[in-house]
């Protein structure tokens, strides 16, 4: 097309250069006549300085020739200044209008880069705010919107040419925060904005952006800082509650900073140590603990940074008066800093009444020990003036009697053994609370044992017509042959008592392969389940009526509770009132022989 143009223009400029000097030969020569034909060679002068710019001084130089021969050759020929002053006029214009041309052509060239530039660093701006994260859109100064970029048409859909607050703001006139008006005189300014619309935050920087016209527009980045608002809400109120935390909580708090200084303390820390807050602030730790403790709790604190030391130490804590105070400290780093809470308990007032109940206690040991020492000396001169009464009571049974003497002789009898009975329960309970009780451990066979047991109590069982049944594997075991002897002896005595007549009694051993569990049932009239934790206490009865006709004082089954645990078991009863009840307890089949309490 550029090659078709420069042919259009050389052909038309040829033909104009033959037509002048075809005119001037046809005028000079056929007319005989030198007057006006040189003002058309101007045409060709024109045409080739506008096109071919300062070429076309070579064309007013051939016209110029061609002008001169004409001249000289022509009938009226008359060579003069004149002529050669025309000549130079036709090469001097035809060098001015190139000359203006090529300058002309310069600028335009200048300003077509000038555009290109322009327009290619216009295009690598809207690249870089389409490429941005936050919204970016430029406003001119009578508020229309020039440019948005996608993040900003996403959010607010597309506004370009609209006005600016009815797009953001749905108003009629600019808002009053507006910044729009000092942008265009040419201050930057940064500030946040909260839009309705959205519901969201932004931080806004507006920025002057000048126009290839000369004219202001506003450049505004809108960054999205809705969650970073949040956070910091999040944080604030979680700041604001850990302040009423810290400030209210009923230990003395404080902040260590690098292990040495205090920058912080509520307070209860106030209260302890007797100091202001102002004179706590920047205060050393350590003087505030006592010089016995100081080595020991400088340590403490440096390998508890470390992770290398529990949290809770103990030591003397020193107020302002100088009053030793002891403190039970909990010390925790403080994460991404290297500082730490800690936590002062004051446990002044606890160590004295540790001390006094340590004194107590040990009052209390010399005087249970007084009692047990006590209780011996009465059970062991209890059995004293029993013994000449069942012996008394024994020979006079050989003497004559009647009937009625021979009736009070045996109540005096029964009550002498069954005060024995109690004294030696007493006595054996005196022992074990003593530790001088010892398991004579020896290999029993569980069904020789029950069927002893079963023997002696038979004919109590008899009097009230009650059956007796027993399921026993045959299984030996390792015991004391006479303490497991009193403890089924004990269980089975008391399901006698307290069954009625043609009740029954069922003695069952499972044998549990490393273990036996043994259980005496009975249809007796049960135990309400409110007493069943407490039965196996001393001198705990269930009912006082029932206990005292059966001359019992509630000690039998505090000593079947305190034989199984020499054994290694335990004991627990299942009760129903009205349906009876089952008493379980559990021994090691093999047992080492120990002491109580070793």
């Amino acid at each position: 097309m550029k090659i078709e143009r420069l042919n259009y223009r050389f052909l038309l400029l040829l033909s104009t250069v033959l037509a002048c000097t075809i005119l001037a030969f046809f005028v000079g020569f056929i007319r005989e006549e030198t007057i006006v034909y040189t003002h058309f060679f101007y045409i060709p002068i024109l045409l080739a300085g506008v096109w071919y710019r300062r070429k076309a001084v070579y064309i007013a130089l051939l016209l110029s020739s061609v002008y001169i021969l004409v001249t000289l050759f022509s009938p009226q020929a008359a060579l003069s200044v004149h002529i050669f002053e025309r000549s130079a006029i036709f090469v001097a214009v035809a060098y001015v209008i190139g000359f203006v041309s090529e300058e002309r052509a310069k600028g335009e060239e200048k300003l077509k880069e000038t555009k290109e530039k322009i327009k290619e660093e216009r295009d690598k701006l809207n690249l870089i705010l389409e490429s941005m994260d936050d919204g970016v859109c430029i406003i001119s100064k009578d508020y229309k919107v020039e440019f948005m970029n996608k993040v900003l048409i996403d959010v607010f859909g597309y506004h370009v040419g609209d006005i600016c607050y009815k797009a953001f703001h749905n108003r009629d006139e600019p808002c009053p925060g507006c910044k729009n008006t000092e942008v265009v005189k040419g201050k930057t300014v940064r500030w946040e904005w909260h839009s309705r619309r959205t519901n969201r935050t932004y931080d806004l920087f507006e920025t002057p952006l000048k126009n290839i016209d000369g004219s202001i527009s506003k450049l505004t980045i809108f960054r999205d800082i809705s969650e970073q608002k949040r956070i910091e809400d999040n944080l604030r109120d979680a700041e604001e509650r850990y302040r009423v935390i810290f400030e209210h909580a009923l230990t003395a708090l404080c902040v260590i900073e690098h292990g040495k200084f205090v920058s912080l303390a509520n307070k209860e820390f106030e209260t302890l140590s007797g100091y202001s807050r102002e004179e706590i602030k920047g205060k050393k730790w350590i003087d505030f603990i006592a010089d016995e403790d100081m080595d020991r709790v400088q340590n403490y604190c440096e390998e508890r940074r470390k992770g290398e030391a529990p949290a809770c130490c103990e030591f003397k804590f020193v107020s302002r008066n100088g009053e030793i105070k002891h403190v039970n400290a909990w010390i925790e780093p403080i994460p991404g800093a290297d500082s730490c809470i800690a936590s002062l308990l004051d446990m002044t007032e606890l160590k004295r009444k540790e001390e006094e109940l340590r004194e107590t206690c040990k009052r209390l040991a010399e005087l249970d020990k007084m009692k047990s020492d006590f209780l011996n000396v009465a059970y062991h001169e209890l059995r004293s003036p029993l013994a000449p009464i069942v012996g008394y009571a024994s020979m006079l049974e050989r003497c004559e009697l009647p009937d009625k003497g021979k009736r009070y002789l045996y109540n005096i009898e029964q009550s002498a053994r069954q005060l024995e009975k109690l004294i030696n329960r007493m006595l054996e309970l005196a022992r074990i609370d003593g530790k001088k009780i010892e398991l004579s451990l020896e290999w029993v066979r569980i069904p020789e044992v029950v069927s002893e047991v079963v023997k002696s109590l038979e004919p109590e069982a008899k009097e009230k017509r009650q059956k007796i049944s027993m399921s026993v594997p045959d299984i030996e075991v390792q015991a004391d042959k006479q303490k497991l002897i009193a403890i089924l002896s004990n269980l089975v005595s008391n399901a006698i008592k307290y069954t009625p007549e043609e009740g029954k009694i069922d003695i069952n051993v499972e044998d549990r392969g490393e273990d036996i569990c043994a259980c005496v049932a009975d249809t007796g009239i049960g135990i309400p389940e409110e007493h069943l934790p407490k039965i196996f206490e001393r001198f705990y009865m269930v009912d006082t009526s029932l206990t005292r006709k059966s001359g019992s004082l509630g000690l039998g089954l505090s000593i079947v509770k305190e034989y199984v645990k020499l054994h290694g078991g335990i004991v627990w009863a299942r009760s129903e009132v009205g349906k009876g009840s089952e008493f379980f307890f559990t021994i090691p089949k093999r047992r080492k022989a120990i002491k109580k309490g070793a």
